[in-house]
């Protein structure tokens, strides 16, 4: 067999014309096709964020080259996750000594640019790079650890290009500059990743090229037949998705859908609800198509920041929104206007003065219906402040008639993105989790996360992004956890009855959390959260009691997604639907081990509802494009009289529970 090195990837710039390059909102992606196909700037997703390209394509001297512009993070990767041994290389220029902190490194201040070796995600890697102008230094890279495996200080000149090499052979990593080594390291930390390039600062880059030999290539490709075969086998013990329903919604379209019983008869109905001149338009029709409820609502036409909620508990839900500085409720029986209030002042810290709060309005949703009092349903609603950046600091409690209950503000940094309600003592009431602090029904404090004042805000932390409340652990001795997605400080596992940290992660910027049992074999429930803000896309597992279970980079947009109960059997399934490249149900170890797609489902469909239709406790999911409700289910049915998973879903939560499948 030949030891000749072909080419695995590279970034050849001949012919490629100046200007900005890899900006994913280009509508005219000829030139990412031409020269930088198979590599991708995972820091600019997901691209409706608009997040700049910081690439651009320049002439220096008789060449085209890659030019970072600016101090801040970007990178380049290609390649497979089960690529082993390799070589990659680059000549780099680095203009600049310094840079600033970013989500990689938050206290980053020297730069550095170079090469990324076995890259696992955007947090584990190693990395071959000039550093400053002092230095070529070999990390381990993971999550805050940045472990100095060499060194060799014999200065970079910003002047010209440094042509850095290295070559991955087993726990071999031999790492030259200019054609001599400088350094041959071995370690067993990654044994397989990706390859590319990294740059935090301002730097140019040009013959970007990764390579192996034959045997090399042949190992690999070994490595992944193997892989598939065992995914490929997990995969055939699941059920294959099959179409069960198209209802044609065609007469509504556009419209949204979603499902429940808006006219409180007891029964699952699909719900359209409809934006006309006239006010919301709700239909209600029956798992036929067939209409059972049609009615428009004038009197809603004019609110704002809308939820929908059957919030005086008549049987019918109810529209409740802002307008002309007003809370109202619009009845979903009568149509009429059935209770309102003038919006609160706002203040003390956000907002003017004793203006209205509806000028201090969170970004995000501002109405949160709820169980604060013992009542038999949720009967109470939450209005919250905020500012554009996703942050709040003020809570105001309503009853069913939006009668002012009680008014809170927020005593360490701010609230979060959302908020979340869980009946932590079993009094029959939520408390509720605005942020790093309790509060019970009453609106009184119980508890401020232990720690909380010294939180470190990097770049979007101070407050949570996302949590999952309940028995995580799975030992009621000790009382419910709440587990949160703390933005830049990443994960914490807290005690909810006092509010004391159990442990915390710092995994990235953690944004989202989805709680189910994705491990039957563990006591308790586990959790999904994903990465947001220069960790994009980044999945980490862990369980209820907060040791790290599997990781995984299926794109760089995702930030997780629901637990699907698919099988009946206990074990829930991630589902992710942000990208075609992640489109799938996930197993524990991060496997894609079914795509929920099947003929007479379009393929271009992305989200999907996750809900239990048919009735058998697994869920259903599905999709809404084109004017039309497509149903996906099992292609086996469940067996009779036999003890059936049936989770209860909270929020983004599955709680367990099982029942006889009749």
């Amino acid at each position: 067999m030949s030891d000749a090195k072909p080419i695995l990837a590279e970034i050849d710039l001949t012919g490629c014309p100046s200007g900005t390059v890899l900006d994913p909102n280009e509508p005219d992606q000829s030139i990412e096709e031409r020269h930088f196909s198979g590599w991708t700037n995972g820091l600019t997703a997901p691209a409706n964020w608009r997040m700049p390209s910081c690439f651009r394509v320049i002439p220096d001297g008789d060449r085209q080259v890659l030019e970072h512009i600016n101090k801040t993070d970007r990178t380049l990767v290609a390649g497979e996750p089960l690529w082993a041994d390799y070589s990659v290389e680059a000549r780099i220029r680095q203009l600049v000594a310094f840079t600033q902190p970013s989500s990689d490194d938050p206290h980053a201040l020297v730069a550095r640019s170079g090469l990324m070796l076995r890259y696992q995600d955007l947090r584990q890697y190693y990395y071959f790079c000039l550093e400053g102008f002092e230095r070529f230094v070999l990390y381990y890279h993971k999550d805050e650890a940045w472990a100095e495996l060499a060194e060799a200080p014999i200065g970079v000149d910003r002047g010209r290009y440094h042509h850095l090499k290295a070559v991955c052979a087993g726990e071999r990593l031999t790492c030259s500059v200019d054609g001599e080594v400088v350094f041959v390291v071995y370690d067993d930390h990654i044994p397989t990743g990706k390859a590319g390039v990294r740059t935090n600062t301002r730097s140019r880059m040009h013959s970007i090229r990764i390579a192996a030999t034959e045997r090399q290539h042949s190992a690999f490709v070994s490595r992944q037949s193997a892989y598939e075969r065992d995914v490929a086998e997990v995969s055939e013990s699941y059920p294959n998705p099959v179409l069960w329903k198209r209802i044609d919604i065609g007469d509504y379209w556009p419209c949204t859908v979603r499902y429940g019983d808006f006219r409180g008869s007891g029964a699952k109905e699909i719900i359209l609800e409809k934006e006309t001149a006239d006010g919301p338009r709700v239909i209600c029709l029956d798992f036929e198509g067939r209409v059972q409820w049609d009615r428009t609502y004038p009197k809603a036409a004019g609110l704002t920041r809308r939820t929908v909620h059957d919030l005086d508990a008549d049987g019918v839900e109810d529209f409740i929104g802002i307008e002309d500085n007003h809370l109202r409720m619009v009845s979903g029986k009568t149509g009429e206007v059935s209770a309102e209030t003038e919006l609160p002042r706002s203040g003390p810290y956000r907002g003017f003065r004793a203006s209205s709060v509806a000028d201090s309005l969170h970004s995000l949703r501002v109405l949160w219906p709820c169980k604060l009092r013992q009542t038999e349903k949720p009967q109470d609603l939450l209005l919250r402040d905020g500012d554009g950046s996703g942050t709040g600091y003020s809570l105001w409690a309503y009853d069913e008639q939006l009668n002012l209950r009680w008014r809170r503000d927020a005593e360490v940094a701010w609230h979060g993105m959302y908020l979340w309600f869980c009946d932590i003592d079993g009094d029959g009431r939520d408390e509720i989790l605005p942020g790093y602090e309790l509060y019970d029904g009453d609106g009184n404090r119980l508890w401020v996360m232990e720690g909380a004042e010294y939180i470190e805000d990097s770049g979007g932390a101070g407050h949570i992004d996302h949590a999952a409340f309940g028995e995580l652990d799975g030992d009621e001795s000790n009382g419910p956890e709440i587990g949160m997605a703390g933005s830049d400080p990443g994960f914490f596992l807290v005690d909810a009855m006092t509010g004391a940290v159990l442990c915390n992660h710092r995994f990235g910027h953690v944004q989202g959390i989805y709680a189910g049992n994705f491990r039957p074999d563990l006591p308790g429930l586990e959790m999904w959260m994903g990465d947001r803000w220069g960790t994009y896309g980044l999945l980490n597992l862990v369980s209820g009691q907060g040791e790290p279970l599997a990781r995984c980079e299926p794109d760089n947009i995702s930030q997780g997604g629901p637990a699907v109960n698919w099988t009946g059997d206990g074990q829930e399934l991630m589902f992710l639907y942000s990208s075609r490249q992640a489109f799938g149900l996930y197993d524990a170890q991060a496997r894609k081990v079914l795509t929920p797609i099947c003929e007479g489902v379009p393929l271009e469909l992305r989200a999907g509802i996750v809900e239990d239709v048919v009735g058998d406790a697994r869920d259903e999911i599905t999709y809404v494009h084109d004017g039309a409700i497509y149903i996906v289910t099992q292609d086996r049915p469940y067996p009779t009289g036999e003890r059936i998973y049936a989770p209860t879903r909270r929020m983004d939560i599955s709680d367990p529970g099982w029942r006889v499948n009749d």
